[in-house]
């Protein structure tokens, strides 16, 4: 059996619960201000054509779809919507810093992408701390058709987003927020603000990784697996696609299936598909290998630490943190990025009342 029908034997059809699907009950139960699930009916649920128009937006902004009211009108439900005008993007092909939420009073927060260069592992923290708040999502340059090459440094990536993050906000004050390897990057921009004229207000940084002491590198092969469990674990689709090990992984099945897993079974089949994981994979490597070698002066910042429990560079982080460090071990069993789904009430609770803004 080849690659192609191990993928076909893995699940049902694109109705399976997909990255993409999660993606769209983000961004619905935000414009909707409740829960909705892939079948419910838009309108139904309470939508209207202004909230429809927000939706719109919002799945063209953060999906990189292209998609109008008339699209809306025919195609009501999640499931159909993304059975029948399914794109095989999951992230904006034009833009680095795309807007995730209205504006609103209070202090901007600017979410800044984990490994996998995608901002969507924040969708839930948008719809809790984006009320009265324009939340932006920093996404990786590499996830833009046709980019060209990009800093392979954290303090190289960070003086790249210091000046997309300036000609956004200018002199106007905003929040950083990151997960994972999106810790590193904050702690960089925070450093560098001052010096690039940026007016960063307080960062708060879940379950980010320092390593200061020089460790093995990770093999190649490694990279892949941990980037096909991310994407697995991001879509809520682990216990669909065959686990794979450093000895019989391949980039080939690997991207087949993270097409699948990001945009239902068919678009396994879909070399589009498959290109905007090769994409993806391309952005995990250049933040992987950046973030490996990162070797952070010191930054005086304040920084909100959350962590999972088995983290273990707090103390590193404690060595360049000249500021303000508050640091909270969670008990919950999930870590990285996952966190910031599983336990967004939670974190969103945290953060707005370390941001002082309730």
């Amino acid at each position: 059996m080849n690659a192609a029908q191990t993928v076909a034997t893995v699940s049902a059809g694109p109705s399976q619960p997909s990255l993409v699907h999660h993606m769209l009950q983000d961004i619905w139960s935000t414009t909707l201000k409740h829960e909705v699930g892939t079948d419910d009916n838009f309108f139904e649920a309470g939508g209207d054509s202004l909230s429809a128009l927000v939706t719109i937006e919002q799945i063209n902004q953060r999906l990189g779809w292209r998609i109008n009211m008339g699209d809306l009108l025919r195609f009501q439900t999640i499931a159909d919507l993304s059975a029948e005008k399914a794109q095989p993007q999951a992230a904006n092909p034009e833009r680095a810093l795309i807007r995730m939420s209205n504006q609103g009073t209070r202090t901007p927060i600017v979410f800044v992408h984990a490994g996998h260069g995608m901002v969507d592992g924040y969708g839930r923290l948008v719809r809790e701390l984006g009320i009265d708040r324009a939340c932006f999502g920093l996404q990786s340059p590499l996830l833009i058709e046709g980019a060209a090459s990009v800093p392979d440094s954290i303090q190289g990536l960070a003086a790249l987003y210091a000046d997309l993050l300036q000609d956004e906000f200018g002199d106007e004050e905003f929040h950083l927020f990151g997960s994972c390897a999106g810790g590193a990057l904050c702690l960089e921009l925070g450093r560098i603000a001052a010096d690039r004229g940026l007016s960063v207000g307080r960062t708060v940084v879940v379950d980010g990784y320092l390593e200061l002491r020089s460790n093995e590198a990770m093999s190649e092969n490694e990279l892949l697996v941990d980037f096909y469990d991310g994407v697995l674990r991001m879509s809520g689709t682990t216990d669909r696609y065959p686990a794979m090990t450093p000895r019989d992984v391949d980039l080939e099945r690997v991207l087949r299936y993270s097409a699948a897993a990001m945009f239902g079974t068919d678009m396994g089949f879909d070399e589009r598909a498959e290109a905007f994981c090769q994409r993806l994979y391309a952005s995990f490597l250049n933040t992987s290998h950046a973030l490996t070698s990162y070797r952070p002066e010191p930054a005086d910042v304040d920084l909100l630490m959350l962590l999972a429990r088995d983290n273990f560079t707090l103390d590193d982080w404690r060595s360049v943190v000249t500021g303000e460090l508050t640091a909270e071990v969670l008990r919950s069993e999930f870590y990285g990025q996952r966190l910031c789904i599983e336990e967004a009430s939670y974190l969103a609770a945290r953060t707005v009342d370390y941001l002082g803004e309730e």
